[in-house]
């Protein structure tokens, strides 16, 4: 992930400067200013490291400081996909001018910089608007999901989900606080937290998951590991978590909702990088009765056909936050099994994947694909 990220940050500074400031009119000094600026704003992961201790994803640094350089960074991500765009429409032009056998106007060049000025311009806008959407508390969206093995007895039962809280040095106490207020209001019967709870050990944002004690509900709270706590200290988290009233369930079942629900949740995938017990959904389901309805949880969604072929009728799911940014949404579904956000059908289970209740702090921008708190109401099929 590490080399990945540096990768990109590499080929969003090159871009940036060999479209944007290598063409401008200025001297020489005055690009290298830019330019070093450029490459703090890009380079800004690595370099929140080096200042901010151990947790490559959750630099331990004031919170202004972090939402500043994600700003920033965010700007250039935003200007990057536009030049982009502007490059495509600006190949056409001579794509055309070449089959008209005409030349560019003179004026070609000072019509680019021009261009590339507004496009920064609106990317800082999109930028602003993104960093409030996506540090705002969650509104709810509800949902009406009919599954098959569903008694009489659960129908109507309801499912508060939560995914992808990220506590970190952005979303503190009082953020999550709001979420569970929030969620109690609506009086679920059952809450499943599918993942990504927190960026950063436990001496250091474990008492900003501590509002998650008061979350109430009739069966209980649920949770499954995310990728992000096996890079914060897995087991530290795994018996944290419990203290605050969460149940994990690290490929394990409960009979829950009056004994008329197989509830059951997986490790993540990422598990088996880090040398520990690999997401394994028949050991899950390992013992469950039959003829119960099985709801299984599974940080990522992409284990959804794998479960559809093991008999779960309802898969609950994380991990995209929606895409984060209409039609960036698209190409995040495409690395996530096709799945992005909202409810889906796979063979004959149903899925559901929430754009998450939070935002990671290395991207905290949400452009049209809201967070959410996700109000899931099961009905007879």
């Amino acid at each position: 992930n590490k080399r990945m990220i540096l990768i990109f940050e590499a080929l969003l500074a090159g871009y940036i400067f060999w479209r944007a400031i290598l063409p401008l009119r200025l001297h020489w000094g005055w690009k290298a200013a830019l330019s070093a600026l450029l490459a703090v704003a890009a380079f800004k992961f690595h370099l929140l490291h080096l200042f901010g201790g151990p947790m490559f994803f959750s630099p331990v640094l004031p919170e202004w400081l972090l939402l500043a350089a994600a700003w920033l960074f965010s700007v250039l991500f935003l200007f990057f996909f536009l030049l982009l765009a502007a490059d495509i429409v600006g190949g056409l032009y001579r794509l055309v001018l070449f089959c008209l056998r005409k030349k560019k106007s003179e004026r070609f060049r000072t019509i680019v910089n021009r261009v590339n000025l507004g496009l920064l311009v609106l990317s800082s806008v999109l930028a602003t608007v993104g960093v409030i959407g996506g540090t705002s508390v969650p509104g709810v969206r509800e949902e009406t999901i009919a599954v098959g093995h569903l008694p009489e007895e659960a129908d109507g039962m309801t499912i508060a989900l939560l995914a992808d809280l990220h506590a970190d040095g952005i979303t503190r106490a009082d953020r999550i606080r709001r979420i569970v207020q929030r969620t109690n209001s609506l009086n679920p019967d059952l809450v499943m937290i599918a993942g990504d709870f927190v960026d950063g050990t436990v001496p250091v944002h474990g008492e900003d998951l501590r509002p998650l004690a008061d979350l109430k509900a009739r069966y209980g709270v649920f949770g499954v590991p995310g990728n992000h706590e096996y890079y914060s200290g897995y087991e530290e988290w795994m018996e944290f978590l419990p203290t605050l009233g969460v149940r994990m369930l690290p490929n394990e079942y409960v009979l829950t909702g009056g004994g008329n629900v197989v509830l059951a949740g997986v490790t993540d995938p990422v598990a088996g990088m880090t040398g520990r017990e690999e997401p394994d959904i028949g050991k899950a389901l390992e013992g469950a009765p039959p003829g119960k309805v099985r709801i299984l949880a599974s940080h990522q969604p992409r284990l959804a056909r794998e479960a559809a072929r093991q008999g779960v009728d309802l898969q609950l799911s994380g991990h995209t936050h929606g895409g984060m940014i209409t039609g960036i949404d698209r190409l995040v579904a495409r690395f996530n099994g096709g799945f992005g956000s909202g409810p889906y059908r796979v063979g004959s289970m149903k899925l559901y994947v929430s754009n998450g209740a939070g935002i990671w702090n290395g991207f905290p921008v949400r452009i049209g694909v809201p967070a959410e708190i996700v109000l899931i109401r099961l009905k007879r099929e």
